[in-house]
């Protein structure tokens, strides 16, 4: 967000469902003139857009055909995810309601057996294993990697236009548990479409 913040100003835009207060995200104005037909020049929006839930780019902004994202391997995502929630307590929120993690499930091998992935909803389009490559390269017009994220930021930076920027690592939280080699040779068995998407930006985030 600071990265963003930095080079789009007043025109970055913020799309973040209010899980506390279980809000919708707010609908921006994003096109300019008389008659409201063209989009605002160097805006940007930042969020978490998610279909299943109703706040997709779809539902929001139809007419929006550059995205931008940074993404990270699955099964790592996953673990970050568990533990993040373990640690917030009571003070993570889901729809308005406590969302603590021994409400989902026992412990970590538990968690990432029932584990549906976030990646999917995510996307604006509907992907599969026939057409990801396709939807990806048409429109994308950058895909990153949080494993390596200066990098990516530096690409980013160059594909519109601005400055580079140094960043840090945030949100970093600790590891209580362990994990078997067998649950997690089962999670990338049942997450192929997820690893085919961020296998082909391992591919190209340096291009």
């Amino acid at each position: 967000m600071a990265v963003l913040r930095s080079w789009f100003g007043k025109n970055l835009y913020t799309h973040y469902f209010e899980e506390r207060r279980n809000k919708m995200p707010r609908r921006h104005n994003l096109k300019s003139g008389l008659f409201k037909r063209r989009f605002k020049k160097g805006i940007c929006i930042h969020g978490h857009f998610n279909k299943k839930r109703g706040f997709g780019v779809q539902d929001y902004y139809p007419e929006v055909d550059q995205f931008i994202t940074v993404l990270r391997d699955p099964f790592e995502m996953a673990l970050s995810n568990y533990f993040f929630v373990k640690k917030q307590g009571d003070s993570r929120f889901r729809d308005g309601k406590v969302l603590r993690m021994k409400d989902q499930c026992q412990n970590l091998n538990d968690y990432l057996r029932g584990y549906r992935s976030y990646l999917l909803y995510h996307m604006p389009s509907e992907i599969t294993m026939e057409n990801y490559k396709e939807i990806l390269e048409r429109d994308f017009v950058y895909i990153g990697l949080l494993e390596d994220f200066q990098t990516s930021v530096n690409m980013l930076a160059k594909k519109l236009g601005f400055p580079e920027v140094n960043v840090d690592r945030e949100n970093i939280s600790s590891r209580d548990e362990e994990v078997s080699r067998k649950i997690e040779e089962e999670f990338i068995s049942n997450h192929q479409l997820e690893y085919a998407i961020y296998d082909f930006a391992l591919r190209n985030y340096k291009q």
